[in-house]
């Protein structure tokens, strides 16, 4: 009897154990909306809004003086801990970091500028959760790469240039999942990537051009949660959706445009989690935030225009 007993508690001991060796299921990952929406003024300064924010509303934020050093203002991007990172196109050219929350007239907590920088007009960037800065150069006709906590006079970490990268005009840059590098040309028409590794007069992975794409001086560029490329369409007056394997001549899986949108020039790109797209325009001085799944002529669930939001010559956006 005894023996038995033991044997019952050891079967039990067993069962007990693989209960609470089992790996318990991963939570569900939750898609959140943007908390927070950057935009960049040309003649050199940049203000903050909430992402919910609509109508004439004052900005939360507000860099502008002489002592941010902001002259034409294009990209921005922000980092993993919510620090602005703001593309300086003028004057002493540079990539400068303003900390979260930065307002007034004050001082970049980071310049990169100088000549080992080899900027002519860094016009977009996008930084990595590594840290690592990546600056689409306008007129220099490259892309330039620099290592997390790089500041000051320092030379790219790897730099992409020369007549292969096909690069005309590279005006936004943007890095999906796998480290690849996306880069729209502004006055070639055209969207290309190239692998993480790239360096050098490096031949593009893809290129995205041609009549059907409906491309003319592409602008911002962004990639969703879901891989697919966004792009600000300057010259067309449009946002195009690219899925995420476009390659070639081919048609966008989606476009934005038309009266209702209230689209005029669009420069900046953003898609946050939840899937609301925002943009903002040279042409209207104004941010449009629009549901989800729009589509065609689709009309703004919010905008921000107005005296009251010092938005002027609008160029970069940035959420976070």
């Amino acid at each position: 009897m005894k023996r038995t007993f033991s044997l019952a508690l050891i079967a039990m001991a067993i069962v007990v154990s693989a209960c609470h060796s089992a790996s318990a299921p991963n939570p569900p990952v939750v898609f959140t909306r943007a908390s927070t929406i950057a935009a960049s003024s040309i003649a050199g300064s940049y203000e903050t809004f909430a992402a919910t924010g609509t109508g004439n509303i004052t900005p939360t934020t507000y860099v502008t003086g002489g002592a941010t050093t902001l002259s034409n203002v294009y990209g921005l991007a922000y980092d993993s801990s919510g620090n602005l990172w703001v593309g300086n196109c003028s004057g002493s050219p540079a990539v400068d970091e303003f900390a979260a929350g930065a307002t007034g007239n004050v001082a970049p907590a980071v310049a990169i500028t100088g000549a080992n920088t080899t900027f002519i007009c860094p016009a977009a960037i996008d930084v990595v959760s590594s840290g690592k800065i990546y600056v689409a150069d306008y007129n220099d006709v490259a892309i330039d790469v620099f290592n997390a906590g790089a500041n000051g006079n320092v030379a790219p970490a790897t730099q992409i240039i020369g007549g292969a990268t096909g690069l005309h005009g590279p005006n936004a840059v943007a890095v999906d999942a796998s480290g690849n590098i996306w880069v729209t040309n502004y006055t070639g028409a055209s969207i290309e990537e190239f692998s993480s590794s790239a360096t050098g007069n490096a031949t593009p992975l893809v290129t995205i051009s041609g009549g059907l794409t409906t491309l003319s001086a592409p602008d911002g560029i962004v990639i969703d949660r879901h891989g697919n490329l966004w792009v600000a369409n300057y010259g067309g007056n449009s946002i195009l959706e690219f899925a995420s394997t476009a390659s070639g001549n081919v048609a966008p899986a989606n476009t934005i445009s038309g009266a209702s949108t209230n689209l005029s020039s669009p420069t900046g790109i953003a898609v946050d989690g939840k899937g609301y797209i925002y943009e903002d325009g040279a042409g209207v001085n104004a941010v449009n935030v629009f549901a989800p799944g729009a589509t065609g002529n689709a009309t703004p669930t919010q905008t921000i225009a107005g005296g009251a939001t010092d938005l002027s010559d609008t160029w970069g956006l940035a959420i976070h």
